[in-house]
């Protein structure tokens, strides 16, 4: 295992009871967390609850697939919102400003 060696700097430190307390600098010892890269979890949808797939993405960030048997790669649609629209008018919204 490898690690990096980081300062924490001083700093206060709320708690749940609202006081706050000092909490001391000094050098640390982090474990390298690999890459998120084909990372998968497997968890519950925060806006429904039903079982989905998270992924690491190569360049960041994650997607999110419907769980099932296997990895499926059908994005869910909670998570996927506004994917799919386009800035072209649609011809069937009245135009608000034009001509009647």
């Amino acid at each position: 295992m490898t690690g990096r060696w980081y300062y924490r700097k001083a700093h206060t430190r709320r708690l749940s009871s609202g006081g706050t307390v000092f909490a001391r600098g000094g050098w640390s010892l982090r474990a390298d967390r690999g890459s998120r890269k084909g990372a998968t979890f497997k968890r519950a949808c925060p806006v429904c609850g039903a079982l989905i797939v998270s992924v690491g993405m190569p360049n960041g960030g994650w997607g999110h697939f419907e769980s099932g048997i296997g990895l499926t790669r059908i994005k869910y649609p909670c998570l996927h919102l506004g994917e799919g629209l386009s800035a072209r008018r649609d011809k069937d919204t009245p135009d608000l400003f034009g001509s009647p």
